[in-house]
């Protein structure tokens, strides 16, 4: 017994200059074989994309590298995850299994320091007349 996929034909109106834009984009996008397919697909990453940020409790989208986001995303419709947030969840726990995000923060954490002991250095020599005298005329 095999189970058949029925899709539905649907219409919609769409502007002239909106149809040359997705024209344009699709000629430099192989990625989708026809307008149906990329509307399909753009409607379903709308509609995940929303869910992900409604689960979220800033509403804050992750800023994310684009090239990162569209491997996320290909990932989440080949079925290797059910959601784009379940998949950065396993990236990030992954990350700190391996020790990235310590290093990550320690990294953060050794700017930080070396920044504010040179402001505060600056600050002081600043206070004592060392720099930022002005010649006025």
């Amino acid at each position: 017994m095999t189970s058949e996929s029925k899709d539905t034909k649907l219409t919609i109106r769409i502007s002239e200059e909106d149809l040359k834009e997705i024209d344009e984009f699709l000629t430099f996008n192989s990625k989708f074989g026809s307008r149906s397919e990329f509307i399909r697909h753009s409607v379903l990453d709308y509609i995940a994309k929303s869910r992900v940020s409604l689960e979220r409790d800033d509403n804050d989208p992750l800023p994310v590298e684009r090239n990162l986001d569209e491997i996320i995303t290909d990932a989440v419709n080949q079925g290797l995850f059910k959601s784009k947030s379940e998949a950065i969840g396993e990236i990030l726990n992954q990350a700190f299994k391996t020790g990235m995000i310590v290093e990550l923060f320690r990294a953060k954490m050794t700017s930080y320091v070396s920044l504010k002991k040179e402001l505060t250095e600056f600050a002081k020599a600043r206070s004592e007349g060392k720099i930022g005298k002005e010649v006025r005329k």
